[in-house]
């Protein structure tokens, strides 16, 4: 009993250290990223017209040299079982091509809104990825359905155009896909089945009211929204109290 107790600590703590190290790594990337977009900001959301005109030259170049990279980084993955090295070199280029490809198709597109989106979109992510590290898993579930919700009703709230509106589209369809992923997850127990292979992706102890109730939620007030724009402010003050409960909640759960 004592040596199962020991090596169970011995698990948490190499697991906490490993997610710490992770949580690092993604902290420094995610300043790095967000100090490259506020000089696109500043030099190309708010330059003059030379260096407008200079950056969207630039930005088209990165769309294709982030292409690039996410391919090698995808077939370096795929042949990560001949080196141990290749599947972290694969991961880093995959996501730095991702991220320039991305950003710049968008940032092109969308001039000036999508350089704003991009700003608000990393610290979203940096922040989504530091609660899949250390919290529970249901609650990485429901903060993915509060900030998809939240940004909808933002962009809801803001605009009626039909690029704001397809947007909120997709945010439902995103909650929609959670809540449906909960749905599964408590029929099977928390175990996501692959074949013969089972993953535990929700604790046994998970709160299912909340794993289904805050997508739900989400999902009816962006619903709302849609079909009447003026309670997008009120809406969007919801979600973010409940995004804030809901981080106490789980913080006090871990202590």
């Amino acid at each position: 009993m004592a040596k199962n107790t020991m090596e169970k600590r011995k698990a948490r703590r190499e697991k906490s250290e490993r997610n710490m190290n992770r949580a690092v790594l993604l902290l420094t990337a995610g300043l790095v990223a967000e100090w490259y977009l506020l000089m696109v900001d500043r030099y190309y959301a708010r330059g003059t017209v030379s260096q407008v005109v200079t950056w969207y030259d630039a930005l088209g170049v990165l769309v294709w040299v982030g292409l690039a990279a996410l391919a090698a980084g995808v077939v370096l993955l795929v042949l990560r079982a001949r080196k141990p090295w290749f599947a972290r070199l694969g991961a880093v280029l995959a996501a730095c091509g991702g991220f320039f490809a991305f950003s710049s198709m968008l940032m092109r597109q969308f001039y000036p809104a999508g350089v704003m989106a991009m700003c608000v979109l990393v610290p979203v992510l940096l922040l989504l990825g530091i609660v899949y590290l250390f919290y529970q898993a249901e609650f990485s579930l429901q903060a993915t359905a509060l900030a998809m919700g939240i940004a909808a009703l933002v962009l809801l709230g803001r605009s009626s155009s039909l690029t704001a509106r397809a947007c909120a589209v997709l945010a439902l369809l995103g909650i929609a896909a959670l809540l449906a992923c909960a749905l599964l997850l408590k029929k099977r127990g928390g175990v996501w089945k692959r074949g013969e292979r089972e993953v535990r992706v929700l604790s046994a102890k998970a709160d299912y009211r909340l794993a289904l109730g805050v997508p739900a939620l989400c999902l009816v007030l962006v619903l709302v929204a849609l079909v009447a724009p003026a309670v997008a402010f009120y809406a969007t003050w919801v979600l973010s109290l409940a995004a804030f409960a809901l981080a106490v909640y789980y913080t006090i759960r871990l202590m």
